[in-house]
């Protein structure tokens, strides 16, 4: 067992503390976001006329009503959660049955553009051979599902009761998906403040032909390194805070969203490397593409986007349980990465599972999403429009641009407190874990069966 554990912490709602990482964290973060406002309004006193004027074309009564902007985003966050409740009703009750739909989800829509080529004609029968790599996703799905439900299906199985205790938590400690939520907006607010400062103090960066020199250019570097930064902390922090919310939850607790972001400040110091690690590694795959991109060689080209791909692939792997280590085991960011790459490589084919059939299982509930939207937009298109087409095709792909909100929403939360929820029950069944757990008794019962199910069928 680890000599720390954060529902120590928790219980005495005592964290450790951090003030010289937080006070440095400010700084940074006041610096970015002063200046980007700086900027902006700068940009508006210049091209105000011109972005009213775009708005007015569009809409002119949103351009003379601007604040509806404001409400329409407060109700597609408040729809957001709603529906991301309803995903968890139904994650919760379908569990297992979601990466059976997703699977058969993922092959129709693999296998299906080959069967649409050959049908039209645009592809012959005959021909299909010389035409193969455009089958290459399709047999990669077909093989992928046939592995799932044969070799690995008890692991499957498994996988299908964490999918309902997802479901169950996000129902419970509905503050799971606040940090999400929040990361998605400052994402947006982040990129819309770095291209204000580009725009505003360094607009000749932006010509095609633009040639970059690093004694002339230096703030465009610090720049793009500090919108980085800024970025992924922010996203490192949420994810922090929604992983320790989950982790108390399933130590027995009743936790707040305040506990979570305690729990994530007491982890800061880690965080904070973590994230400068994560911008390097950015950074190095930026530079790689750039680099292939100027080649004139096709293979050098289709190289350096694979080597981009392969360590952006490598870190994710490296990382899979870095964050909720470190959270619940107040590790630092060396020590939790190590940790995480320790548990990737002993339970290799359960994190595989996540990311080819849980995933697939999430995507139906995202999709279901999208559907929903483009139903609603539809029947409001027509009503508003009186029957009209054109209009009511236009209000659906509106309302389907929306539907990304509540389905990324939802895409990441459930992946935040699916990989917590699977490092819990790793650390439980080696024994690392002890005492009471959230699992009901009969998903406990279910659990541990397709658990030694599936070690037994991994050790014969």
């Amino acid at each position: 067992m680890t000599s720390v554990d954060l529902i120590d912490y928790h219980e005495k709602q005592k964290y450790p503390s951090h003030k010289g990482a937080i006070a440095g964290l400010l700084i940074v973060f006041g610096a970015f976001v002063g200046l980007g406002m700086y900027a902006l309004w700068n940009l508006w006193l210049v091209y105000e006329a011109d972005i009213t004027s775009i708005i007015g074309s569009i809409s002119p009564y949103l351009a003379d009503n601007l604040w509806l902007l404001a409400v329409g985003l407060g109700a597609i966050i408040v729809l957001s959660i709603g529906l991301g409740l309803g995903a968890s009703m139904a994650a919760r009750r379908l569990g297992g049955t979601l990466i059976y739909i997703g699977a058969g989800v993922m092959n129709l829509l693999t296998w299906g553009l080959v069967i649409f080529l050959v049908i039209s004609g645009a592809i012959p029968l005959a021909a299909l051979g010389t035409a193969w790599p455009i089958m290459i996703p399709g047999i990669f799905t077909l093989l992928i599902t046939v592995l799932l439900f044969t070799v690995f299906k008890d692991r499957v199985r498994r996988a299908g009761e964490i999918i309902k205790l997802t479901g169950q938590v996000t129902l419970d400690e509905k503050g799971t998906f606040v940090p999400p939520l929040l990361t998605m907006i400052f994402t947006l607010v982040s990129a819309v403040l770095f291209a204000g400062i580009i725009v505003f103090f360094m607009p000749q960066v932006l010509a095609p032909d633009y040639e970059f020199i690093l004694e002339r250019d230096w703030g465009y570097i610090i720049g793009i390194v500090v919108y980085l930064f800024v970025t992924i902390f922010f996203y490192n922090f949420a994810y922090s805070t929604t992983s320790a919310i989950t982790y108390i939850y399933m130590r027995g607790q009743d936790p707040s969203l305040g506990d979570g972001v305690k729990a994530s400040l007491g982890v800061i110091g880690g965080l904070v490397v973590l994230s400068i690690m994560s911008v390097i590694i950015a950074l190095v795959r930026l530079i790689i593409s750039a680099v292939a991109r100027r080649s004139s060689n096709v293979f050098a080209r289709g190289a350096g986007a694979a080597a981009s791909g392969i360590i952006a692939w490598v870190w994710m792997l490296v990382n899979y349980f870095t964050i909720p280590a470190m959270v619940a085991e107040d590790l630092s960011a060396t020590k939790a990465i190590k940790r995480s790459a320790g548990l990737v490589r002993k339970n290799f084919v359960d994190v595989m599972i996540k990311e080819t059939a849980v995933r697939w299982g999430f995507s139906v509930l995202a999709f279901m999403m999208f559907i929903g939207f483009a139903a609603f937009g539809g029947l409001f298109g027509w009503i508003y429009s009186g029957g009209d087409i054109f209009t009511t095709l236009l209000v659906v792909i509106v309302f389907t641009v929306f539907a990304a909100i509540p389905s990324a929403l939802v895409l990441r939360t459930f992946d935040i407190v699916y990989v917590t929820l699977l490092y819990v029950f790793i650390r439980r069944k080696e024994g690392d874990i002890a005492g009471k757990t959230a699992i009901p008794s009969a998903m406990t019962q279910e659990l541990d069966r397709a658990y030694d199910r599936a070690q037994g069928s991994g050790q014969s």
